[in-house]
């Protein structure tokens, strides 16, 4: 149980780096060879391999996102009774961000964690509302 507490509290930790526009603490989290991927067909969507990649992906949100604010609404992890660092881990969230122009956005998802000897290994995100992500990154290339 103490390895599902601990999980649990890392993610806490990540959510809180984000809304601080904090990469560097987002990707000491990844593995070297971490995965993320996001949805949609939106410049964002895509899969982002290696911590090069995902810390582009991470950047160019920040740029463009000034307020980041998440509400964690549930947090659970797959075995609780995990004794290492290894689990998997989902989150449902609330976002809260503005752009650089001041407009607001609302966004409602899952994250799913796949920890690996304590590092993310893979991370997936789930979007509710694809409309308000086309709202706001325009279709076309993607950063992957």
């Amino acid at each position: 149980m103490l390895g599902a507490i601990l999980a649990k509290r890392e993610v806490r930790k990540a959510f809180d780096a984000l809304a601080r526009h904090d990469a560097d603490t987002v990707l000491g989290m990844f593995h070297d060879d971490g995965v993320f991927e996001f949805p949609g067909e939106t410049v964002l969507g895509g899969r982002f391999q290696g911590k090069e990649a995902i810390g582009a992906w991470f950047e160019r949100w920040f740029e463009r996102m000034p307020v980041i604010r998440f509400t964690l609404n549930h947090v659970s992890v797959e075995n609780i009774f995990a004794m290492g660092a290894t689990n998997t881990v989902h989150v449902e969230w609330d976002l809260e961000e503005s752009d650089n122009d001041g407009n607001a956005y609302r966004l409602t998802g899952v994250t799913a964690f796949h920890v690996v000897g304590g590092k993310a290994k893979h991370i997936k995100d789930y979007i509710f509302d694809q409309n308000v992500l086309r709202t706001i990154w325009p279709a076309g290339s993607t950063l992957a």
